[in-house]
């Protein structure tokens, strides 16, 4: 087992937005150890809404062992305008041994905040209206 994180996005433009799950990397998904990463994958969040509309966030868990053992898990969530399929920004996140990071696209509208301090990590994103 890898580090797990409760991850939600929340929608805060003006249009729906579309996200999706790419370039997946020993992640454990589909209900394997509670994981379910396809929540975010193809799904259209609608204005002034959050995926999963509530609690405290979808659970997600990096893959530690087996073939994954000397790798890092990753994924990325591309975030679309879903009125006309413009590209609002792409987040790729790595798990290096209990410590997610990211890489941001588009900082100034799409703001992610990850919390690495407690058992399982805290992953917020939240699209900003332009």
């Amino acid at each position: 087992m890898g580090y797990g994180a409760y991850m939600s996005i929340q929608n805060d433009q003006a249009n729906p937005i579309k996200t999706y799950v790419i370039d997946v990397n020993c992640m454990y998904d589909q209900g394997e150890d509670g994981s379910n990463l396809s929540l975010f994958n193809d799904v259209e969040i609608k204005t002034a809404t959050s995926l999963p509309s509530s609690g405290n966030g979808q659970y997600i868990e990096a893959k530690g062992s087996g073939s994954c053992f000397f790798s890092n898990s990753a994924f990325s969530i591309k975030i679309e305008d879903a009125t006309n399929n413009v590209i609002i920004g792409q987040v790729d996140f790595t798990d290096t041994g209990n410590d997610w990071g990211y890489k941001n696209t588009n900082e100034d509208v799409v703001d992610v905040y990850v919390n690495n301090s407690g058992d399982q990590a805290v992953i917020k994103i939240t699209v900003e209206n332009t």
